[in-house]
């Protein structure tokens, strides 16, 4: 259940721009910047095109930008690009992710604040 500190973007909504908070839904289209302290979620059917800084990053989506993340999801139906700084980085079957990659220990700590 989402509370106060939860931003969504809805399935059907289109948003330019910057979104900052403690954890980010997106489920429609997005391009711009995204800062969360904890969760950053891109949903399957969505379509961003973002640079994205959190604690942990699930990709659902189709996906165009940087991340920068403790933890990085790739779901099954995901399709992301670019490149990937995290410390984790998890990747289900069918999930496809092309670009550069700087994974494990020698990944950058990340501190996303506001």
């Amino acid at each position: 259940m989402a509370n106060e500190q939860d931003t969504v973007l809805a399935a059907h909504a289109s948003f330019n721009g910057k979104l900052e908070g403690s954890n980010v839904t997106l489920q429609g289209r997005f391009r711009g910047d995204v800062k969360a302290s904890g969760r950053v979620t891109i949903v399957e059917g969505s379509e961003v095109s973002a640079n994205v800084q959190a604690l942990t990053v699930e990709i659902g989506g189709r996906f165009d930008g940087d991340v920068q993340a403790e933890a990085l999801h790739l779901l099954g139906p995901a399709r992301a690009s670019g490149k990937f700084r995290a410390k984790k980085l998890s990747v289900e079957e069918g999930g496809q992710l092309d670009g550069e990659f700087e994974i494990g220990d020698g990944a950058p700590e990340t501190r996303a604040s506001s």
